[in-house]
């Protein structure tokens, strides 16, 4: 994946969030971490980044936990991505060569600034909202691929 497992575990944690939490709530690491089978010091991390970078608010002490800063409309990917991975990660040369640039470019240079531009495009342009409505369907049409009739 593109992705590191940090980012990883962002998207889900937020996506789970914004499942879960109502509006001025907050959920608990723990109850997070265990509802979705993640380390918890390892996320607990994730989730401070998170917060620092305004994603998630976090508050301490009862009733506290961690919860969406704001709505899932108005998260993208890319915040998530950026926050935890840094936008370097997905601008860096595709094969690994330190010097890799319009000037000096490696093998895949030209595709990959393709596949890349395309790559910010979805990340800009899918909020959490967007990944919610997208499983949803998946889980309706996945119910209905299963059923038997009577």
């Amino acid at each position: 994946m593109i992705y590191s497992a940090g980012c990883e575990y962002a998207i889900r944690a937020v996506m789970k969030l914004a499942a879960m939490v109502p509006p001025g709530q907050f959920m608990l690491l723990r109850d997070l971490v265990e509802s979705e089978g993640m380390p918890a010091h390892f996320v607990g991390k994730v989730l401070q980044t998170l917060a620092r970078a305004e994603v998630l608010v976090s508050a301490k002490g009862r009733g506290g936990g961690f919860a969406l800063a704001r709505p899932p409309a108005e998260i993208t990917l890319r915040q998530i991505v950026e926050a935890i991975d840094g936008p370097a990660r997905i601008g860096r040369c595709i094969l690994g060569f330190a010097q890799c640039d319009d000037a000096q470019p490696c093998p895949q240079h030209d595709d990959w600034v393709e596949i890349r531009r395309h790559i910010y495009d979805l990340l800009d342009n899918t909020t959490v909202a967007d990944l919610l409505k997208a499983m949803a369907r998946k889980q309706r049409s996945g119910a209905r691929a299963t059923a038997r009739p009577g």
